[in-house]
């Protein structure tokens, strides 16, 4: 009887060891977990910032999911579309919100490549599925989008951008139209010191804004603080370079000038901030 019981409980421990196994698996391996870690649109180089961008906890931290509707502001060379496109493709939207053509007259190769943006979600639909958009934000006329119709706004290392292009204003306005109540305004910016000299304008040229100044401005536009984050911080980044943000990994904007200082250092510093759309 006692060999018997003892055969028996090792059993018993077998079936609950594999469940919490399997139970594990399908928590740590989600959709989210196979969009950063498994994925084949995204490339070495792209991995390779993981440790700096946190790619799998930021979306984790916006609640962002395979069912959202997220609309990406300034999706440049891909990084994190590589990522929210194959996430959404299946069950969410995902909607491109590049920089706007009609803004940028004088560089007429770049406004030609704007325009061309929608039709490149379009023809792309390995990555993007058949219910992704591409479209451009702030628009001239109308939303860019359908109102109260996005989950979430995204917005990476762009709103200094904003600032210096004169579109702050427009682009937090159609934001706040573009997304539904209670949807997520979401923030990852370049940092700067509270205690800096600088004024918003001198900031903003450097790549950087002051958390508590971008915290008051978006609130201003119907938007709640509802969470932050230092997951995206870097204690090494002494914010005082001669090219400013770019001049750190992955732009090295100096080139091979004192490369390797600038690459121990690594990429940014960063606040991640959550926002809510409040009910008008």
């Amino acid at each position: 009887m006692g060999k018997y019981n003892f055969v028996a409980g090792l059993a018993l421990l077998f079936v609950i060891t594999n469940a919490k196994s399997v139970f594990a698996e399908s928590v740590d391996k989600d959709a989210v977990w196979h969009a950063v870690h498994n994925n084949s649109f995204r490339t070495a180089e792209e991995i390779k910032r993981d440790k700096y961008r946190n790619p799998e906890q930021v979306l984790r931290f916006f609640e962002i999911n395979e069912a959202s509707s997220v609309g990406e502001v300034a999706p440049g060379g891909g990084w994190y579309t590589h990522i929210l496109a194959p996430l959404l493709k299946e069950k969410g939207r995902y909607v491109g919100l590049q920089h706007n053509p009609a803004y940028y007259g004088k560089w007429p190769e770049w406004a030609k490549k704007l325009s061309a943006y929608p039709e490149k979600i379009k023809n792309e639909q390995e990555l993007y599925g058949n219910n992704a958009i591409g479209t451009w934000l702030p628009a001239v006329e109308g939303l860019p989008v359908e109102a109260a119709s996005l989950d979430f706004v995204f917005i990476t290392r762009t709103m200094h951008n904003w600032q210096n292009q004169g579109r702050l204003e427009n682009g937090l306005k159609q934001s706040w139209q573009i997304l539904k109540n209670n949807g997520v305004l979401a923030i990852v910016q370049h940092r700067e010191d509270e205690s800096s000299n600088s004024d918003r304008e001198a900031s903003s040229k450097r790549g950087r804004w002051k958390q508590s100044d971008l915290i008051s401005v978006i609130e201003s536009f119907g938007f709640k603080l509802v969470a932050s984050s230092e997951m995206n911080s870097n204690l090494k980044d002494t914010k005082n370079y001669e090219k400013g943000v770019w001049t750190l990994p992955p732009s090295l904007a100096l080139k091979e000038k004192d490369k390797d200082v600038y690459t121990e250092i690594g990429e940014s510093d960063r606040m991640t901030l959550k926002f809510i759309k409040v009910s008008s």
